[in-house]
């Protein structure tokens, strides 16, 4: 069965476009996405947020040939920004100081991907 890219954004030359309301936002800027039931508040760098009417899962499939990683079912975290990670690896901090949470069935993978071993 062949995988449909969803056609609300579109990502070319490391940017993301969003079809509706005519956003550009370049991927390293996103540091986090958060899940907030059927929509997505995307953390960018210098504070600033944008709520876009999507759930996370689709903005999981649209990016996940480029350098993010799903830790939660809440979260999305920009790998770039990454910061650190605490002792327990089950929250992890971003460079704007926000906490990402990591579940406990993700976390094996998480570490796996980010080469760590907690």
């Amino acid at each position: 069965m062949e995988k449909l890219m969803p056609n609300f954004c579109r990502i070319v030359r490391a940017k993301i476009y969003f079809t509706r309301t005519r956003k550009i936002i370049p991927l390293q800027d996103i540091i986090m996405l958060q899940g907030e039931v059927n929509y997505t508040l995307l953390h960018l760098l210098g504070g600033r947020k944008v709520l876009i009417p999507r759930t996370l899962k689709l903005f999981e499939s649209v990016l996940e040939n480029y350098d993010f990683l799903r830790t939660h079912r809440a979260f999305i975290i920009n790998c770039e920004h990454l910061k650190s990670i605490d002792n327990e690896g089950l929250s992890m901090r971003m460079t704007n100081n926000l906490l990402a949470t990591v579940s406990r069935r993700r976390k094996e993978k998480v570490n796996e991907r980010l080469h760590f071993q907690v």
